[in-house]
């Protein structure tokens, strides 16, 4: 029903003129008539680190600057729908390495006030210095008295550093 091609670009440059950060995003989105999307993509990266550090315990990233391409796919069901879900998945370079990573959120509404999504994110990483896995487990929850007046909430748990986390927000909006 609609193809949305599409691409961005952002990158960020130190005061010394080093860059930090470059993200170049090409990418189309599928539409299809029942609601489902599929996206195909690729994502060119590029990591400058000025100071080495330590991503995972025992695990360090030198300085220097990598520069690398990672493919994504995404397929997701009607967002329109009372249950919808996704499937993201990434692959490439990561820091001289590589990371595949995958995402499966499942949301849920009821009409126009409540929302909720459980999602499951895992990453393996395999750098030249040793690999690790990471996963990040979110539940959202978002309940709207009107459409002035909402509270929202995020726990999520990062097993990487063993620690679990929150956000709690009370929204009043006024005219």
């Amino acid at each position: 029903q609609e193809i949305r091609p599409h691409s961005f670009y952002r990158a960020y440059w130190n005061l010394d003129g080093f860059q930090e950060t470059g993200y170049w995003h090409l990418d189309s989105h599928w539409e299809l008539k029942n609601g489902y999307e599929f996206h195909t993509g690729m994502n060119v990266t590029r990591e400058g680190v000025v100071g080495g550090f330590q991503i995972f315990p025992g695990i360090w990233v030198p300085s220097g600057t990598y520069d690398h391409l990672e493919g994504q796919f995404v397929l997701q069901t009607n967002e329109a729908a009372p249950v919808s879900s996704r499937i993201e998945f990434r692959a490439g370079g990561y820091f001289g390495g590589n990371r595949v990573e995958l995402d499966l959120p499942l949301r849920i509404r009821t009409g126009e006030t409540f929302q909720a999504e459980l999602s499951w994110t895992r990453n393996d990483i395999d750098l030249p210095f040793g690999s690790f896995v990471t996963n990040l487990a979110r539940t959202r929850v978002s309940y709207s008295f009107s459409p002035r007046l909402f509270v929202q909430g995020l726990l999520q748990y990062n097993d990487r550093a063993d620690v679990w986390s929150t956000n709690l927000r009370f929204g009043w909006l006024q005219q």
